[in-house]
């Protein structure tokens, strides 16, 4: 259970909104996570993506305690989210997918750190699949914004953020031409602003890693992080030749993870096209170790074993 310490107004309305989209088998785990935090406050709101399996008969089975939920087509998770948010009428905002889960009193802890002078808070999370715990992502923050246009540069887990609903709307909500890293981009805006969070080392939320997760989408991250870089970068005081070369570093990656991504579509000799095709565009990267093991693993690693060798 987490402790609760005073400080900031108390017993803030909250409202926490869950994304979903044929995500039935975590869907209510999710959902009670949220409902049975005994927060005398809350304004829970699920925007289903128009889900084909039994997700909406486990939102009409809680149907009486949300304050709001829909299952229609939208345009995407951040799509989702606004779409969410623009039911909400709490002072404090928070979001969790539908397959991760809050810790016990996850609320009271947003509830009593969130304030004016202190609109963010961010905090551990565990890190888990069906075996367990795995790990503990440490909630941080950096000490330079550049830090956030990195791809997978988050500081900490998103389900272990709350944020005031005065930020959110300052900044504009979430990007909806973004589907992955929209989250990185909301809170590089909310730094932008000069806000840093406060930072609390425990943990509250927990994060389920399962196959499919967007997270192992590796390469979309690294396609999102482009506008993102070329946007923000002078924002965040990077020079033009940082700038272009963390954008080359996302081109390369990009082509590196494409040809694992054509090699288990369509085949190794497809793969070792595309690997060549990467060469000729760029052929700096023959200097890298990780590229010849991809040139040894096209050429020796066992056909049916291709799927272990790269999330992509």
């Amino acid at each position: 259970m987490l402790d609760h310490m005073s400080g900031g107004p108390a017993w803030s309305r909250i409202s926490v909104v869950t994304p979903s989209f044929n995500q039935g088998k975590y869907l209510e785990e999710t959902i009670r996570s949220v409902l049975l935090q005994g927060y005398p406050d809350i304004e829970y709101i699920i925007i289903d993506g128009g889900s084909t399996d039994n997700s909406v008969e486990i939102i009409r089975k809680y149907s009486s305690w949300l304050h709001y939920w829909v299952s229609e087509p939208d345009r995407g998770q951040s799509h989702a989210i606004n779409k969410g948010f623009f039911h909400a009428t709490g002072d404090i905002f928070a979001y969790i997918n539908s397959d991760d889960l809050y810790e016990p009193g996850a609320l009271a802890v947003g509830s009593s750190r969130i304030s004016r002078q202190q609109p963010l808070l961010v905090g551990d999370c565990l890190i888990f699949d069906e075996n367990g715990i795995k790990h503990t992502f440490k909630a941080g923050w950096p000490e330079k914004l550049t830090y956030l246009l990195k791809p997978f540069g988050s500081p900490f887990a998103q389900p272990s953020s709350f944020w005031s609903r005065s930020i959110y709307e300052l900044v504009g909500g979430f990007d909806e031409y973004l589907h992955y890293a929209f989250d990185r981009e909301f809170f590089l805006k909310i730094g932008l602003n000069g806000i840093t969070p406060m930072v609390i080392n425990q943990p509250i939320s927990r994060y389920r890693d399962h196959a499919a997760t967007k997270t192992a989408q590796t390469i979309m991250f690294y396609k999102e992080s482009i506008p993102i870089i070329n946007k923000y970068a002078e924002q965040c005081g990077l020079n033009e030749a940082d700038k272009n070369l963390l954008l080359k570093s996302c081109h390369d990656e990009i082509g590196y993870l494409n040809v694992f991504s054509t090699w288990k579509q369509k085949g190794r000799y497809a793969g070792l096209a595309e690997f060549f095709r990467l060469l000729v565009r760029s052929p700096w990267l023959l200097s890298q170790r990780k590229i010849l093991g991809q040139f040894r693993r096209l050429l020796f690693f066992p056909e049916h074993d291709v799927a272990e060798v790269k999330n992509v």
